[in-house]
């Protein structure tokens, strides 16, 4: 239709876009492998995480971080999980962060500003969720379709991101996360308590590399949806 003026009408950006049914799985890694990782940094992290899913008898997703790791119970959110794991296995990647209790969009503005090349920040920036590996962190902002209170999610990728060759620009990895809200193959039972746990999720990419969007489940999504993904490498 036209709009007055004799301009077409440009319909807005609903934050969103469905994925056509794919046929079949795509096989990603689901085992925590710290050799995999590309920095000591992220080994520790790797190794640390294994051994607390491991030790795990307890979990929930929730704000105030409670941990009694000699009865295996971790009671956390996602960035209240990150910062547990990063103050053990990478405490001065953690330093670098601004807050005292630093939430999801601490950890996107911290990969943002990141130098791309290897430093003594403790942080370096990767330009492309290919050049990403098991160890490495993804933060993404919420997104402007979003409800939410939460300022967005922060994990841990546990594999090397799988391009899906049916859906072009979009890739699949596996992950470690606290949430409420399960991933596709995910390890956490769908109770609505949730907590610490694996999963599979998606991430859409442009023809540059930048991931604009997310699917929460994985080669299971049914859409992704749109906001910037961020990932950085742990150096310290």
């Amino acid at each position: 239709m036209a709009a007055a003026g004799g301009n077409s009408a440009v319909e807005p950006d609903p934050g969103w876009f469905r994925l056509p049914p794919l046929q079949g799985d795509v096989v990603v890694s689901s085992e925590i492998d710290p050799t995999q990782a590309a920095t000591a940094a992220g080994r520790r992290l790797l190794m640390l995480l294994k051994d607390v899913i491991g030790n795990t008898t307890e979990t929930r997703y929730q704000g105030a971080t409670q941990v009694n790791r000699k009865r295996g119970v971790y009671y956390w959110d996602c960035s209240g999980m990150m910062n547990w794991l990063l103050a053990r296995a990478a405490p001065s990647a953690r330093r670098t962060m601004k807050s005292k209790r630093p939430v999801a969009r601490d950890y996107v503005r911290r990969i943002e500003a990141s130098p791309l090349t290897a430093n003594r920040r403790g942080w370096q920036r990767l330009s492309s969720v290919a050049d990403a590996a098991p160890g490495d962190v993804f933060a993404f902002r919420r997104a402007a379709i979003s409800s939410s209170k939460i300022t967005g999610h922060v994990g841990i990728l546990v594999s090397h991101p799988v391009p899906v060759s049916a859906w072009p620009g979009v890739w699949v990895a596996r992950i470690a996360d606290s949430t409420r809200v399960v991933h596709g193959d995910d390890s956490r039972i769908d109770d609505g308590i949730g907590g610490l746990g694996l999963g599979t999720v998606a991430f859409a990419t442009d023809e540059t590399g930048r991931v604009y969007g997310y699917g929460w489940q994985g080669d299971d999504s049914q859409w992704i949806i749109k906001t910037e993904v961020v990932f950085g490498r742990l150096l310290k």
